[in-house]
Parts: C-alpha cells; sequence; structure tokens
C-alpha cells in the first residue's frame, strides 16, 4: 500500500491524537525515503524504538536527517568569534560527547548499537547543521527547524511540520505535548507547493547551499566509531529486542488511554518474572529507581482482572503520597479507596473492610499503615482470597516481632517492596517476609545498575574524617576497657562472640555507650558549618542529615547564626512538614532533618546531602543516599558528603573495635568505589586495614533498628 491510501489528517495533536500510531508509523511503513530536519543529534536514536522501521528497511528505506550538536557555551564563543578552523573539531569533540554518553548507558546501548548498524549499512546518514551569518556560525541562535518528507516507491510524497522533534520524547503518547500540519503532495496544489517546497529547503540543507546555515557531514573519525561498534552486530534482532520492550511497556502502562508514564526496561523485566512466579515476590530495586511506579503497574494489571488490592505503607505521609501516586498515574478509570490509619477509622465499622477486600469489579483499593494492617481486628476482617493483591511498600517493615501478623493475611498475590528487603541481624524476621512473599523476584536492580542505566544521577562522594575531642577519646578508651575485660571474662571456647554479646546484658549496655560517644561526637556539628561554608550556594538544596534532635538543634542554631537559610524536618516539628517540603523545592535552602526522610519522601530536586548520622543499619545509609540521587531537570550529578568518626585505636589484640566503625568504613567504601571519583575511599581503605576490618566480608552486615548495640 503506498501513502497515497492512507487517509491522513491534515493536523495532529497530542491532546486529541496518538502522532506515533496516527501518523508517523504508518507513513514510515508506506514509505523507502525519509528526509527530515529536527533537533539535536543524541535524540535522533530514539527513532529507531518504533516497530514500522524494519517495514520501511525492508522496502528499500533510507534516511537522511539534519540536526543540531549540542554545543557548550564556551566552544559557542569560539565558534562565533570567527576561528573557523576550530569548527569542525568543536563539531567533533561535542558530538563524541554525545556519543559516549549513548554507549556508557545501559537503557541506551541496544538503540545506539542499532544506530551504529544502520549508519554502516548505509540506510541511516546524519548531517549536523548550525545557523550562520555573513558566513560565520551564529551560536546565540539554534537551528532548531523541523520538517520532515515521507515519500513511497512511486514518488508520492506527505510532508510535515510542527513542534515535534525527532526523539522518543517527540513522538511517544506520554512524551512531550506537540503538534504537527501534514500535508500530502497528492491533496491540493496548495499542499502539493508545500512538500515541494521542503524537499527543495532539505536538499539545499543538505548540499550545503543553504546561506542561512552551516552543515556539516558527520565526523569521519566518529562514524569509523560508530562502524566499531556495529561490527559483530545485525540490526534486525536488535531492532526486534527494541520493539519487544516497547510493546510490554505498553502493555504494563498503567493508563490505558493516555499514559503519561511507561515502565523502563528494568521494571518490565521484573513485572514479567512476577508474573511467572505466580504473581508472587519482593521487588529488590534501588531507593529511586521506581518501585513504586512498577507496583502500580501490577495494581492496575490486578484491577483489570477484577482483583481487589491493600497497600501497606509504613507512615501516614506515605498513606496519602501512595494514594496520590495511583490516581496521578491512572485516570483512565474510577477508583474507590478506602484509607486505614492515622485517623482514618472508617473500616473499624462493621463489615466494611471485609466487604471492601470482596468487592471485585469495583476498583477498589485499601491503602493502610503497616501499624493498622498489623492489628487482630484488620487481620480478621480482611476477606482472603486467590483475587487479593497485597502490596508492601518497605517490606522488610513487616518482618519486625510486632508486626508479623500481617503476614497472617492469606492473598492470592504479593508483591513486596524494598531496596533493602534482607533484615539485617535478624534471619527470622527475614524469613518470615521471604517465606510469605516467597523470595526475591529476579533481577535484582542495585544502585551500581540504576547510575549505569542512567535511572539515577551519578554523583561525587566525600568522606570526611571527624576526630573525637579529649574528653570523648578518654571515655571511648575506658569503655573499650571494660568491653574487652567483660569479653575476656565471659569468653567459652568454641562459643561465638556474638552469642556472648547476646546473652550478656552488662555487656550490651556497654557497646551502646560506646556506640553512642561515635553518634554524638562534638566534632560533628562545627564540621556541618565548614562543609556549608565551603560549599554551600544561594538556591542550592541541601539535606544534612542528624542523629537526634539534640544534634539537629545544634546544627540548626549555627547555621542560622551564620545567615543561612535553614530549617528543620524531622516528626516532632511544630511547623507542617508538607508545607516545609514544599517550600524547600521552590526555594532551596538547608534542611536539616532526622529519620522521617528516610523511607518514602521524595525531593528528587536535592543535589547536595551530608551525613552526620552514624548507624549500624545499612538500610538508614542506603535510603539516605537514595533520596538526593533521584534524577531531576538539569541535576546532572550530586555531591554526597559523609561525616566518618574515627576514634584513635586502641592497641589490644582482643580488641575488636566497635561494629559501627566496621558498619560505617564497608558501606562508605562501597559507596565510594560507585562514585565518579572512586579514589576518595583511599583513606578509609587505609583507616579498615588498620582497624583490621575486612570491608569485602563485612559491607552487607549491620542490625535492623530494634538492635542498639
Amino acid at each position: 500500500m503506498g501513502l497515497k491510501e492512507y487517509n491522513f489528517r491534515p493536523d495532529y495533536n497530542k491532546n486529541n491524537n496518538d502522532i506515533a500510531e496516527e501518523f508517523y508509523l504508518p507513513a514510515m511503513r508506506n514509505s523507502c525515503l525519509y528526509d527530515r530536519v529536527s533537533g539535536y543529534f543524541g535524540s535522533t536514536i530514539y527513532i529507531i524504538a518504533w516497530s514500522a522501521l524494519r517495514e520501511f528497511i525492508e522496502n528499500g528505506g533510507r534516511i537522511r536527517i539534519i540536526c543540531s550538536p549540542i554545543i557548550s557555551n564556551a566552544d559557542k564563543a569560539a565558534m562565533t568569534e570567527g576561528y573557523s578552523a576550530k569548527n569542525n573539531e568543536i563539531i567533533k569533540d561535542s558530538l563524541a560527547k554525545e556519543l559516549e554518553e549513548l554507549f556508557s548507558l545501559d537503557s541506551l546501548l541496544k538503540p545506539a548499537r542499532l544506530l551504529a548498524c544502520l549508519i554502516a549499512d548505509g540506510i541511516l546518514d546524519i548531517k549536523i547543521a548550525i545557523p550562520r551569518t555573513n558566513m560565520e556560525p551564529d551560536l546565540a541562535r539554534l537551528f532548531h527547524d523541523k520538517v520532515g518528507i515521507f515519500t513511497d516507491v512511486v514518488g508520492d510524497s506527505v510532508g510535515f511540520r510542527g513542534s515535534m522533534n525527532e526523539t522518543f520524547q517527540g513522538l511517544s503518547e506520554d512524551g512531550n505535548l506537540e503538534s504537527i500540519d501534514v500535508f500530502p503532495s497528492w491533496s491540493d496544489t496548495r499542499d502539493a507547493f508545500r512538500v515541494d517546497s521542503a524537499k527543495q529547503y532539505f536538499e539545499r540543507l543538505w548540499s550545503g547551499a543553504e546561506p542561512h546555515a552551516s552543515v556539516y557531514k558527520f565526523p569521519d573519525a566518529l562514524r569509523k566509531k560508530l562502524l566499531d561498534e556495529s561490527n559483530g552486530y545485525n540490526w534486525r534482532p536488535l531492532l526486534k529486542e527494541i520493539s519487544t520492550t516497547l510493546q510490554l511497556s505498553r502493555k504494563w502502562r498503567p493508563n490505558k488511554k493516555n499514559s503519561k508514564k511507561l515502565p523502563r526496561e528494568h521494571q518490565i523485566k521484573a513485572l514479567e518474572n512476577w508474573v511467572k512466579r505466580g504473581r508472587r515476590g519482593i521487588l529488590e530495586h534501588a531507593t529511586g529507581s521506581g518501585k513504586t511506579f512498577t507496583a502500580i503497574c501490577a495494581i492496575r494489571d490486578a484491577l483489570n482482572r477484577n482483583c481487589s488490592v491493600i497497600v501497606l505503607v509504613p507512615s501516614k505521609e506515605l498513606l496519602r503520597q501512595w494514594k496520590k501516586e495511583i490516581a496521578d498515574n491512572i485516570t483512565d478509570i474510577d477508583i474507590k479507596y478506602l484509607m486505614c490509619g492515622d485517623g482514618h477509622n472508617t473500616w473499624k465499622n462493621k463489615g466494611i473492610l471485609a466487604l471492601w477486600t470482596r468487592m471485585r469489579r469495583m476498583n477498589c483499593i485499601t491503602i493502610a499503615t503497616i501499624d493498622t494492617a498489623c492489628s487482630d481486628m484488620f487481620v480478621k476482617n480482611v476477606v482472603s482470597d486467590k483475587q487479593l493483591l497485597l502490596v508492601a511498600d518497605e517490606v522488610h517493615r513487616v518482618g519486625s516481632p510486632a508486626r508479623r501478623n500481617v503476614l497472617n493475611i492469606n492473598a492470592g498475590e504479593r508483591l513486596g517492596l524494598s531496596a533493602t528487603p534482607v533484615r539485617y541481624g535478624d534471619p527470622e524476621g527475614t524469613n518470615c517476609i521471604f517465606s510469605y512473599f516467597e523470595g526475591v523476584i529476579p533481577p535484582v536492580f542495585s544502585l551500581e545498575d540504576a547510575i549505569k542505566a542512567g535511572v539515577l544521577t551519578k554523583y561525587y562522594y566525600h568522606p570526611m574524617q571527624v576526630y573525637l575531642n579529649i574528653d570523648e577519646q578518654a571515655e571511648w578508651n575506658e569503655l573499650t576497657k571494660i568491653i574487652n575485660r567483660l569479653i575476656a571474662i565471659n569468653t567459652v571456647k568454641g562459643v561465638p562472640i556474638e552469642t556472648i554479646i547476646a546473652e550478656n546484658t552488662k555487656l550490651q549496655m556497654k557497646f551502646i555507650e560506646r556506640a553512642r560517644i561515635i553518634k554524638q561526637a562534638a566534632n560533628k556539628v562545627p564540621l556541618a558549618l565548614s562543609v556549608i561554608q565551603k560549599n554551600y550556594e544561594s538556591g542550592q538544596r541541601w539535606i544534612i542529615y542528624c542523629d537526634n534532635q539534640e544534634q539537629l538543634g545544634d546544627v540548626l542554631q549555627l547555621l542560622i547564626q551564620n545567615r543561612y537559610n535553614a530549617y528543620e524536618y524531622h516528626s516532632n516539628m511544630s511547623g507542617d512538614r508538607a508545607e516545609t517540603l514544599k517550600y524547600f523545592m521552590m526555594h532551596g535552602g538547608i534542611l536539616v532533618s532526622i529519620r522521617c526522610l528516610d523511607e518514602g519522601v521524595d525531593i528528587p530536586a536535592t543535589t547536595h546531602a551530608l551525613i552526620l548520622a552514624s548507624s549500624k543499619n545499612p538500610r538508614e545509609f542506603i535510603q539516605r543516599r537514595g533520596r538526593i540521587l533521584r534524577r531531576y531537570k538539569n541535576k546532572y550529578f550530586a555531591q554526597l558528603y559523609d561525616a566518618i568518626v574515627v576514634p584513635e585505636q586502641m592497641h589490644d589484640e582482643n580488641d575488636k573495635s566497635d561494629s559501627i566503625i566496621e558498619a560505617e568504613l564497608a558501606r562508605a567504601i562501597q559507596f565510594g568505589e560507585w562514585a565518579e571519583n572512586p579514589s576518595c575511599v583511599t583513606d578509609l581503605k587505609i583507616i579498615a586495614r588498620r582497624y583490621g576490618i575486612d570491608y569485602e566480608t563485612v559491607k552487607n552486615g549491620g542490625y535492623e533498628d530494634e538492635t542498639e548495640y
């Protein structure tokens, strides 16, 4: 079928039309030539994600693209000052950076490699355009024209103009709000003229005859790099993989009419594997990698199958946030909510919760705090059924002895969410969770995976050693002597030291006292001011994590005294926490906080964090670092400063050091090794060796909140 046989509209906009499905894909399927003037080189990669490309190529299709490079301000200045000899080199360097980005991100690796194959096979050709004035490049302006022409085997053409770039965001229905005008060559004289005019314009650009633009061929050195990347690969299987991923993302999207968001590849894999495992399992995905959205995709799947849904959350803040997230992502059906906890007591009325969890075909979702859901009254009133989906956010929480009653809800489908589902130092609690949810859904999506895939922001890590003052060191030394003496007295041959500690209350208390010295080290407070003075700039968004209320108060007072825009955020604060976060997001400043920011609170605009709080629970560290690695507009890197307290070593062969030091060093070293500046942990490795700490062995150790020693 040729283009002429397709009934194109005169215009399309995303308010009312799916531009890709209604125009772009049909036009490509029925064409053999596609000429396109668009935006930036980096964006052209996304064209290859569309299924119609295979048919286009099999038609003998060829694509020619003219687009703009992304050039730094410094390079723009060099080009506009008439350094014409350098122009080609500047463009080459700019494109090299684009290519490096494409091939460094897992999420773009397949499309980038497909691009390379298409160029290698002569199917795709790219040229670079820059505006010019008086025969010189004019980087004060962008080459931002947007026009495209599809032509079929009999010579009929359809052209289009509009706001749409040749990008995934431009084409996808969940991308930018775009509109285009369409003009077929066979329609009438006016449209035929517009097509002919667009073709002539494109040819002038392509040949370098357009007076208002300088057009450069794709640099030979970069073309060779693309050819090297294509070696050993075939575009056909690559395109099939990409098209399959796109189809699955549409299958799992939570909004079936006009989705504003599609699941990423790691989310799709998790959902597909969840189904294969009988719709049971735990998502072990890094903080900030989209666990909530993945769960919402699963919830929509459940509603489509006439299941009822229970969502369990660890806090009252998340009670409201989950309802908002579901409502924002599922807008094409009417959902009924039953809220439980934080003053929502309707569920306690006779028969309400049973009715709610029994109803089918009614799109019913129950959202409850874990502390509410673990009550006998709640558990007994839930109607257990194979058509009930239970979602547990921060699922590690339900493994504590006080909350395990939740696991008596006999839901047919179960989905747990946590970056760290293992309960550290609590194998019994971990076993309870893993038994109920039937283990972790592969693949695990680690922090390293998320950064590599471009899901989380790259970061720089700045560990800073903090020393005890004279009095604190003296107290530390005295407690260490007492601890070693008690261990020696109570040591039994063949009995692990952990068992000795667990069975000796006095020894436990001494460990707690010693850990408290680390947590409350006085030198942390002036360190906070020093870091802010050296690094803070007005308008930035910083979080300072403190250990306790007293430390928070000291830090906050010191910052305010020095005229910094600092304010507190914690569960006992007098002001409104939601309004505080809103102000922080709008105006920036320094948020001084304790634990209530650890789980679930989204503040993606945060670019800097300083961790003063010491902990043996790895989860706290993981959650805190995850808060600042969430992606945000114009956020290219995050900066994390970390206070590591290092007491002077006691030279005693019986001294095993404090587990809080061991845990802190191990996790800091691991995090530093994934940073953009991995050499930052050299000094920490030296300290670890000095203490006799094997950080590779202990980096996954630690204790839950309930254990303090």
